[in-house]
């Protein structure tokens, strides 16, 4: 869409605003708009509410009455991750002891909502979260330590035929998804607010598209180790051959922390050489197989040996798809202009610092 801009008075110029959009957002004769300046050449406009501050958006009302199971919780968790503060839950009747147990639980594990209101047939829920708090980098660093963490526990438990360690996999694995989802929710208000970009450290659109997909496959990954450490309590001390999963387990962390340190430092050949491990890994599945399913004593036990790998093969491709996000980073427009046009490969990763394998990428 190509708007003409056009003289007004003696020095000021003026461009006109496409009808579909000043009526979706009511803006009229009279009306406040805000101007963000992006950089490099763009420029945001926004409503700025009647009194040139941002109105308050209103509250969400949820109409519970013959709601199915889940299906709360699955809106206000939607609600949260959108932005919005406050959610009335109402029905025509009592919403009954399973509904508000079940807004209760969903409150207690998203970071910043409470259940302020509770009468028979009407719900209030509040979320009380600044979302320029925190810097999504030292978020994200927070998540990648705790799915470290859930290694470290499966790697512990192997070596000392212990269950205790794995016990405590639930409860980083939902921590885990509590940061995911105030991620995901600052990821949102980022892309509508430029200011709350700014302050958490994503001002670019590009950016946060980028963050999006990197915390939904960290999240994924958390999840996958957690049904890792599932399949090594039904089999600890029988089946799996302690020294090859740990040595499985090992590996993965090593793939994770390289993959991770690529995305944070936008360096394109260490995300290049993350992924030619993977590819290496999955391209040897008969030794993998072979050398831990084929030791296991009995059916069952194999199958959960396979198991294992193949929850870690699709945390694989999970890192993957963060390497080939930071590789397209590498070489985005603001990525770009950071370096005044030099060479990203040079500038990320010279090579008197590449690893053998990355050497070879650069040559």
């Amino acid at each position: 869409m190509l708007r003409a801009v056009q003289r007004t008075g003696r020095s000021s110029l003026a461009v006109t605003l496409p009808k579909a959009w000043t009526a979706s957002f009511n803006i009229q004769n009279g009306s406040l708009v805000r101007l963000h300046d992006l950089g490099a050449g763009r420029l945001e406009v926004s409503p700025a509410g009647r009194s040139g501050t941002d109105d308050a958006r209103p509250a969400l009302h949820i109409d519970a009455t013959d709601c199915p199971s889940q299906l709360l919780s699955r809106l206000l968790v939607g609600a949260y991750i959108t932005g919005q503060d406050h959610v009335v839950i109402t029905s025509r009747q009592d919403l009954g002891r399973d509904l508000r147990a079940e807004v209760g639980r969903t409150a207690q594990r998203v970071l910043g909502m409470s259940l302020i209101e509770d009468e028979a047939n009407r719900l209030e829920v509040r979320v009380f979260l600044d979302p320029t708090k925190h810097r999504l980098s030292g978020l994200l660093d927070r998540v990648v330590r705790m799915i470290r963490l859930e290694l470290e526990l499966c790697q512990r438990a192997v070596e000392t035929a212990d269950r205790a360690p794995l016990e405590k996999v639930p409860a980083v694995e939902e921590e885990i998804d509590r940061f995911y989802l105030l991620m995901a929710r600052q990821i949102l208000l980022a892309s509508n607010d430029f200011q709350v970009a700014r302050e958490i450290g994503v001002p670019s659109h590009h950016f946060q598209l980028g963050y999006r997909v990197v915390v939904k496959m960290l999240e994924v990954t958390a999840d996958l180790v957690a049904d890792v450490a599932v399949a090594i309590g039904e089999d600890l001390a029988r089946s799996q051959d302690p020294a090859a999963l740990v040595r499985e387990l090992k590996e993965f962390d090593a793939v994770l922390v390289q993959t991770m340190d690529a995305f944070r430092d936008v360096s394109a050949p260490r995300a290049h050489e993350a992924l030619l491990e993977i590819e290496a890994w999955t391209a040897r599945p008969s030794l993998r197989y072979g050398g831990l399913v084929g030791r296991s004593r009995d059916k069952a036990g194999a199958a959960r040996a396979q198991r294992i790998l193949s929850s870690l093969a699709t945390a694989r491709e999970m890192l993957a798809i963060v390497n080939e996000t930071t590789i397209n980073r590498a070489v985005e427009p603001e990525t770009i202009s950071e370096t005044g046009g030099h060479p990203v490969i040079a500038r990320i990763l010279p090579e008197r610092h590449a690893t053998p394998r990355a050497r070879a990428a650069l040559a």
